[in-house]
C-alpha cells in the first residue's frame, strides 16, 4: 500500500493488539468487578486484534469509496479469520478461548452473527477513522521510533508466547501435534469432508436435472434397454 512501509505495518499490528487487549480487559473487568486479563498471553496484547486490524486495512480499505462494501468485506474476512484462529488454538491447546454459546445464530461457538456484524461496524471505524490516524501517527513518530518499538514488541511477544506454550502443553506435545503425519492426516480428513460435500451437491444437481427434464430420463431408460438387448 502506497506510503505504508514494513515498520509501519508492524507498528500498527502491535498497536491494534494493545487496543484490543484494553477493550476486552476493560469490559470483562467491569462485568466481573475485578481485574480480568483477557489475553491468552501474560502481556497486554491480543494478537488476533492485530491480524484483524491489518486484514481490514488490506481487504476493506480498497473499497473506501463505498461504505457498504467496506462493511461487507470486513465482516467476511474477519469472520473467517476468527473461525480459523479459534479452530487452530483449540486444536493445539484443547481449550476454547472464546465462546459464543450464549448468543443466537452461532457456528461451533467460534463465530456468531452478532460478532460478525460487529466486525463489519469496526471495519467502517477502522477505514474512515483509525487507519488515517495511524498513518498520520506513524509519519509523526518517524521510522526510527517505529523500528525500536517494533523490535521491543516482537521480542516481548515471542518470549511470552514461548513461555506460555511451554507451560500449557509442552514442546513434546507440540512436536507431536504438528508432526508431518498429523498434518497429512488432518489435510486428508478435510479433503474427504469437502469431497462428501461436493458429492452431495452433485447428486442434488443431477436429481434436480432429472426432475426438470422427464423426457431426458425416459430417453436414458430407453437407451439402457437397447444396450441390454
Amino acid at each position: 500500500m502506497e506510503g505504508i512501509y514494513f515498520e509501519h505495518w508492524v507498528f500498527m499490528f502491535f498497536a491494534f493488539t494493545i487496543i484490543g487487549w484494553i477493550h476486552e480487559t476493560t469490559v470483562e473487568s467491569l462485568y466481573h468487578k475485578k481485574f480480568v486479563n483477557r489475553g491468552s498471553l501474560r502481556g497486554p496484547y491480543i494478537p488476533i486484534y492485530g491480524f484483524g486490524g491489518c486484514v481490514i486495512i488490506l481487504c476493506a480499505n480498497p473499497f473506501r469509496n463505498n461504505g457498504f462494501f467496506v462493511f461487507l468485506s470486513g465482516l467476511i474476512c474477519c469472520t473467517l479469520l476468527e473461525y480459523f484462529t479459534g479452530w487452530l488454538m483449540e486444536t493445539i491447546f484443547h481449550k476454547q478461548f472464546w465462546d459464543y454459546s450464549m448468543m443466537k445464530l452461532t457456528y461451533k461457538n467460534r463465530i456468531s452473527l452478532l460478532s460478525s456484524l460487529c466486525w463489519g461496524a469496526l471495519s467502517l471505524l477502522q477505514v474512515y477513522i483509525v487507519f488515517p490516524f495511524m498513518k498520520w501517527l506513524g509519519l509523526y513518530l518517524g521510522s526510527t521510533f517505529m523500528i525500536i518499538f517494533d523490535c521491543i514488541m516482537m521480542i516481548s511477544v515471542a518470549i511470552d508466547a514461548i513461555l506460555t506454550v511451554r507451560r500449557t502443553i509442552g514442546w513434546h506435545n507440540i512436536a507431536k501435534k504438528l508432526s508431518p503425519e498429523q498434518i497429512k492426516t488432518a489435510i486428508r480428513h478435510k479433503r474427504m469432508q469437502i469431497g462428501r460435500i461436493f458429492g452431495h451437491f452433485s447428486s442434488a444437481l443431477r436429481r434436480g436435472k432429472h426432475n426438470a427434464d422427464p423426457n431426458g430420463e425416459i430417453s436414458e431408460n430407453l437407451q439402457k434397454e437397447n444396450e441390454i438387448k
